[in-house]
């Protein structure tokens, strides 16, 4: 009888070769890479604010986790004011870092959301139909009649 790796077919032909650069983090095929460069004077300030908050909020999250895995031991003074310290510390940090330019995620959520057309050129409104009952009690139905 014959071993299973005789009968193995032959692999499939490899595809041409990569050229990755000096780092692999800086190939075109990095997802970054992919999203064009958005110019943010045209890009409404709302949207950039809240895409700085995002940031802002995984930066925190994440200064969290990290602190979480540094090894207590009995020579900290751990308390909880210095639990609360800590923590509005790493939020600072993080706004500061974000509003700074931080690590380009709101950046990417902005070239998403402008990619996607998500947001409308600065000075564009959507245009209100005002005789909609719906919109002129925010979506609810109170004081309007029974429609069944």
């Amino acid at each position: 009888m014959s071993s299973p790796i005789a009968l193995a077919r032959a692999l499939p032909p490899s595809s041409p070769p990569i050229e990755w650069g000096d780092n692999a983090l800086t190939a075109p095929t990095t997802p970054g890479k992919r999203l064009p460069v958005v110019d943010k004077n045209r890009v409404d300030p709302q949207v950039l604010k809240a895409a700085e908050g995002m940031e802002a909020m995984f930066l925190d999250y994440l200064m969290k986790v990290m602190r979480q895995t540094v090894p207590k031991n009995d020579m900290d003074l751990e308390s909880p004011a210095t639990h609360i310290y800590t923590s509005m510390l790493d939020s600072e940090v993080a706004q500061k870092a974000a509003r700074a330019g931080g690590v380009g995620l709101a950046d990417q959520i902005v070239a998403y959301l402008e990619s996607q057309r998500y947001t409308l050129p600065r000075g564009t409104s959507v245009p209100v139909q005002t005789d909609d009952p719906d919109r002129r009690t925010g979506g609810t139905h109170e004081g309007q009649p029974n429609r069944n």
